[in-house]
């Protein structure tokens, strides 16, 4: 049986220290995987992807660790974090326009904790699903698994994250986000979406009449385009500004 070797950091291995990727490539149990967060599917990821994704996690750790941290104990109610998924691991930060995907790591049970993250824009968040699974649980009997799917743009690494969540807490999770984003359809904001669907409308028109004069450069395609997602996802412009302020604090 032919012997590989991890394409990472060129260790030997065997079919108990192997792990194989999706275009044939394998990288080492005890080291190299280990640096991924454990929802992170390896079995369906590339090499790039996995070295994109270890990145993302060393950089998101020392976010984590500079930013989120000071933030889980302070007493100013507008820094406090909200909280979601079933074992409380999504860290949202509105003050600094950031969220943390964490793990807990133990060297013994309980003890010697360290913790890892991936951390994203707020403003990347352009997704989030409902999904369900029933399952067996250990005395066989059947039990429904509930998850939320956050889907990122512009997110080289994990950008798809399918988190478990308690119950019904994926309501909140999207009640939560589409008030943060200004898209939900209640009497409060429906005058802020109508307005936003206006300028839309009204770019998506100046376009259309440009593009058949021969006037349409790549400046007025791209504010239309930006219309168009503000109707659709509501305006990320705060929430970029507070991210790129955040993550330009984070010491190399």
């Amino acid at each position: 049986m032919a012997k590989h070797t991890c394409a990472i950091c060129g260790a030997e291995l065997n079919l108990i220290t192997e792990q194989k990727l999706a275009d044939g490539n394998f990288i080492c149990r005890k080291v190299c995987s280990k640096k991924c967060l454990k929802i992170f599917d390896k079995v369906e990821a590339t090499l790039d992807s996995v070295n994109s994704h270890i990145e993302q996690v060393e950089y998101g750790t020392k976010v984590w660790n500079q930013i989120f941290v000071p933030l889980t104990k302070t007493k100013v109610k507008e820094e406090k974090l909200k909280r979601f998924g079933k074992n409380g691991e999504l860290y949202v930060s509105p003050s600094t326009g950031l969220m943390a995907l964490t793990e807990n790591r133990y060297k013994i049970f309980i003890f010697g904790k360290t913790t890892i993250a991936c951390v994203y824009r707020i403003a990347d968040l352009y997704g989030y699903e409902y999904e369900s699974e029933v399952v067996k649980n250990s005395e066989g009997k059947e039990e429904t698994k509930h998850y939320c799917v956050l889907f990122f743009n512009n997110t080289p690494g994990m950008y798809q994250v399918r988190m478990e969540v308690r119950g019904r807490e994926y309501e909140d999770m999207e009640k939560y986000f589409n008030t943060l984003f200004g898209i939900q359809k209640t009497l409060r904001n429906i005058g802020n979406t109508f307005k936003q669907q206006m300028n839309a409308a009204k770019a998506l028109a100046g376009a259309v009449k440009a593009a058949k004069d021969g006037t349409l450069d790549e400046t007025q395609a791209e504010s239309t385009v930006e219309a168009l997602d503000a109707a659709q996802y509501g305006d990320r412009t705060e929430w970029i500004a507070k991210a790129d302020a955040a993550l330009a604090t984070v010491a190399k």
